[in-house]
């Protein structure tokens, strides 16, 4: 039986490997409490533990979250303010066509405390970044959310031994003389 979360044949034609479009769940560590501004949120103040952030990638999931996990000098999302703080420690991704970003911003947010706002300004939802103890508690609660829905879960591997992210800086092409 297909289900309504699965990704249709048509939305996978010309698509190259890795630009399917779903959801995800990035479960990252925050070793030491911090206060950071966070574009128009303004200042937040985070603990130590373990977090989820809640986005879409509809025009490739990996892809978005490979560029959350690189890092940029101009923030874009709210996530980009924090990571450069985090040790990230698994990408949960579930593949779909439909739009279950809420849904399962929805799911996790009744099991753990929400960040009101940060990473929500474009919904009615009440947040989509998660605070919880315990790294495993909150994969696992990702995972049984994504299946909820639907949605085979997909573990994106990351590195063990990476440290917080950093910022890249930005690349300029110089010209070689003639």
């Amino acid at each position: 039986m297909i289900s309504g979360a699965e990704v249709p044949p048509d939305a996978v034609e010309g698509r190259g490997e890795g630009r399917l479009p779903g959801v995800y769940v990035l479960v990252f560590l925050l070793h030491e409490a911090i206060e950071i501004p966070v574009g128009r949120l303004g200042s937040l103040a985070f603990s130590a533990g373990g977090y989820a952030y809640v986005g879409s990638g509809m025009s490739g999931v990996e892809a978005r979250v490979r560029r959350h996990l690189r890092g940029h000098q101009r923030p874009r999302w709210h996530l980009d303010y924090l990571l450069p703080n985090a040790k990230p420690a698994t990408a949960i991704i579930g593949y779909t066509s439909q739009p279950l970003e809420c849904a399962l911003a929805g799911s996790i947010g009744r099991r753990f405390q929400v960040f009101r706002r940060f990473g929500s300004s474009d919904c009615r939802c009440p947040g989509h970044l998660f605070r919880g103890e315990d790294l495993p508690v909150i994969a696992n609660a990702a995972l049984d959310a994504l299946r909820g829905l639907g949605c085979a879960p997909k573990i994106l591997p990351l590195f063990a031994e990476r440290g917080p992210a950093k910022p890249n800086p930005i690349k300029r092409r110089t010209r070689r003389p003639p």
